[in-house]
């Protein structure tokens, strides 16, 4: 009876429609309020460390079971080589399509006066506040340096994603080089403890839409009208870019697992959801691999290996979102952008994308200094703008990443069989 009640509870909080008004009743409540309770805020910002809680150890028993499980069985190179493969060619897609999307809208370009003097305004303000505006980036080698932890213990406790990533992979690595007894018994305990965290997870999942109700008002009620509304061409043309690259992402995904496109999308609304309600790729983490293995029934060893490690190096929708921006600022600027600077926006795009890993909020935008700096276009502005809009932005680009990832793993893991129409299961979990 318990189990039964469990079940029912679950799928009604999980429904589309509950997660759905938790996030809209948010929205409208920080819309409203204007963050005049901020024990809501405080009560989002619980839920998503709480959910955050449990992926650094989910991402280092993941990469590390899934490789040492492939090198027992031999099939680590094929696949580190066509993961790189499509990881390289997902983020020139989606930083490609940031330019030509921007170089044929035309972002900046006819504002209105209101407009730039609402924009004007934001960057006086924000340039007399000296903590406004975060230091350049520093460029690729201070990334490629941090890659390497030098003490693992000190890595875990600042919570150094790439770091942890490589010694993952090493340790992964490793494991499945020593002798096959002891490599098994450990594996078998490093996948007891993924199992574990994933049931931390799916008790998380009972409380999802008063989460996003927390998250999405904490959101909406940080961004101000006017700066949206003079910002709203690039804002539009972000999602409507975002929207192409998730229809093609879909796509991708029927296209390989077949059967029904609607159970293949039904297979990842929860990550969708966590995704758009979090704006945290990590948090998302739990649901999509749990969409991929029993949703879309692919192979466990190849999703945990190649959605942890898309998730921390391979973000489309950061590539695309610093494509579109300098573009705007070109625009902006009324710097037309020959050829060769359009590939260099598009190289450097996916460089400063990749740049973002591990970095948090204005940090992460600040990136963009890596395209920017070579043009000659002022990056304090650009961070200063980026910011503005960025709690608008930053769900449907968190989306993008993660099931960009998605596409990228079920192109990887092999075919499975074909996916029936159908709800998952009744267990609520990620």
């Amino acid at each position: 009876m318990t189990s039964s009640i469990r079940g029912h509870l679950g799928r009604a909080l999980l429904h589309p429609v509950a997660v759905f008004v938790g996030l809209a009743a948010g929205g409208l409540l920080g819309w409203l309020d204007k963050g005049q309770m901020p024990v809501i805020a405080t009560l989002g910002d619980i839920y998503i460390r709480l959910l955050q809680m449990c992926v650094i150890p989910l991402l280092f028993t993941a990469v590390a079971t899934s490789l040492s499980r492939l090198f027992l069985d031999g099939a680590a190179n094929r696949y580190f080589t066509r993961l790189v493969v499509m990881m390289v060619a997902g983020l020139a897609l989606a930083a490609g399509f940031g330019v030509a999307l921007g170089y044929f809208g035309q972002p900046g370009t006819e504002l209105q006066t209101a407009a730039r003097e609402v924009i004007g305004q934001v960057i006086f303000t924000a340039e007399a506040s000296s903590s406004a505006i975060p230091e350049a980036a520093s460029g690729i080698s201070d990334l490629v340096v941090g890659m390497f932890p030098e003490n693992i213990f000190g890595a875990l406790t600042t919570g150094n994603k790439i770091a942890i990533l490589f010694f993952a992979v090493l340790f992964g690595v490793a494991l499945g080089s020593i002798a096959r007894e002891k490599s098994e018994r450990a594996t078998a305990l490093l996948e007891a403890f993924y199992d574990t965290f994933i049931k931390i997870i799916e008790w998380l999942m009972y409380v999802l839409p008063f989460g996003l109700f927390c998250l999405a008002y904490s959101q909406v009620s940080s961004v101000g009208l006017d700066v949206l509304v003079a910002m709203t061409k690039l804002v539009v043309m972000i999602y409507a870019g975002c929207i192409v690259l998730l229809a093609i992402y879909s796509l991708v995904i029927w296209w390989r697992v077949g059967g029904s496109y609607i159970a293949s999308l039904m297979a990842l609304r929860d990550s969708v959801f966590v995704a758009f309600g979090t704006s945290s790729s990590y948090a998302t983490i739990p649901s999509a691999l749990r969409g991929l293995k029993e949703g879309l029934k692919l192979d466990r060893g190849v999703v945990d290996l190649a959605l942890p490690l898309g998730i921390t190096l391979n973000p489309p929708g950061s590539a695309f979102h610093f494509a579109i921006c300098t573009m705007f600022l070109a625009n902006l600027y009324g710097l037309a952008l020959d050829p060769g600077q359009m590939a260099f926006v598009l190289f450097a795009a996916m460089l400063a994308g990749v740049a973002t890993t591990g970095a948090p909020g204005v940090a992460a935008l600040s990136m963009i200094s890596i395209i920017l700096v070579p043009l000659g276009l002022p990056v304090e502005v650009a961070i200063i703008l980026l910011v503005a809009i960025d709690p608008i932005v930053d769900p449907i680009l968190t989306v993008v990443n993660v099931q960009g990832n998605a596409a990228t793993t079920t192109l990887l893991a092999k075919r499975p069989a074909v996916v029936e129409p159908g709800p998952l299961e009744a267990e609520p979990s990620v």
